[in-house]
């Protein structure tokens, strides 16, 4: 404590010590000394790949040659005016919106229900939160033999309702709900875990007084629950929009976009236009697309969290 008092006085620098220095530079930037790991760590594997990918983007840059010419936007307009490129922009599309709201829903409807639960709370927890902790590949593999029309146990299940079985991710008519039931399965404790802590963590205060009022229980729902966790279900919605966006692994175990494009998504565009068609520049310019919708959709999620905290 007197050595801190004392290297708080104005004394020149040039009458302090190497060590009385070295406390007096860490007590002033101590703040940035505990966040530069983590600035490295987020340059190295976020800001350097993200900045490289935009400019390999302008490039006619591929795997196997090493010359790589300046073509300008061309990469992006052949992005812009491929088929493919716009069905996989409304697979995602679709895919995002089914997802993220069944994930809510879900979500939502468990952390409330758990909200009543006065036994085995904390082994419901674990349980529902078991799906989100396993590897999406490990998922993948698991319900791509769920799925297998010979011997899976989904069709195997079906059979013994009376219901036939079904080629879930060779038919284009099921190809993409069963995508989407795996993602949901898998995602939607997510959801509850971030809304249970910020049911968890509301006042009782309101309630107790609606109570004593004699309100109903939608009305306590709808006019206290929703108006106060509005910025946590923001941060849920944000959260899980940001990943079903950039959905790969799960997409690529299952069906690989397929069949045909039926589950094709951005994500595995931009891998098969980078290591099928060995095309670095058209790749990099999809996932720059890619990167400048995310931006645009996670602005819009700060807009609305940014005015329900002031």
């Amino acid at each position: 404590m007197i050595e801190s008092q004392a290297l708080n006085q104005t004394v020149p620098q040039e009458k302090l010590s190497g060590r009385d220095r070295y406390y007096k530079f860490t007590q002033q930037h101590q703040g940035w000394l505990y966040v530069m790991p983590a600035m490295l760590v987020l340059l190295a594997v976020v800001i350097y790949p993200l900045i490289y990918s935009t400019f390999v983007a302008f490039f006619d840059k591929s795997l196997v040659r090493k010359e790589a010419p300046f073509i300008g936007l061309e990469n992006f307009g052949y992005v812009l005016s491929d088929a493919v490129f716009h069905r996989a922009f409304r697979n995602t599309a679709i895919y995002m919106v089914i997802s993220i709201t069944i994930c809510f829903l879900i979500g939502f409807g468990l952390a409330l229900c758990m909200r009543r639960v006065t036994w085995g709370r904390s082994f419901f927890r674990i349980a529902l939160m078991a799906p989100m902790a396993m590897a999406p590949l490990v998922v993948g593999l698991t319900w791509r033999w769920m799925y297998n029309p010979l011997f899976g146990l989904i069709n195997w299940f079906f059979g013994m309702v009376g219901i036939p079985g079904q080629a879930w991710l060779a038919s284009q008519r099921t190809a993409m709900m069963a995508l989407l039931f795996v993602d949901i399965w898998e995602w939607a404790p997510l959801v509850f875990l971030i809304l249970y802590a910020g049911l968890s963590g509301l006042p009782r205060e309101p309630y107790e007084a609606a109570e004593l009022d004699g309100a109903s229980s939608w009305m306590i729902f709808r006019r206290i629950t929703l108006p106060l966790m509005k910025p946590v279900i923001l941060v849920a919605l944000l959260l899980r929009t940001i990943d079903a966006f950039r959905t790969f692994d799960i997409a690529y175990v299952l069906t690989e976009g397929g069949p045909g494009y039926a589950t094709e998504l951005l994500s595995l565009y931009v891998y098969r236009q980078g290591f099928y068609f060995n095309n670095l520049g058209r790749a990099a310019s999809a996932a720059t697309l890619m990167v400048l919708g995310m931006s645009i959709i996670a602005a819009i999620y700060f807009r609305f969290l940014y005015e329900e905290v002031e």
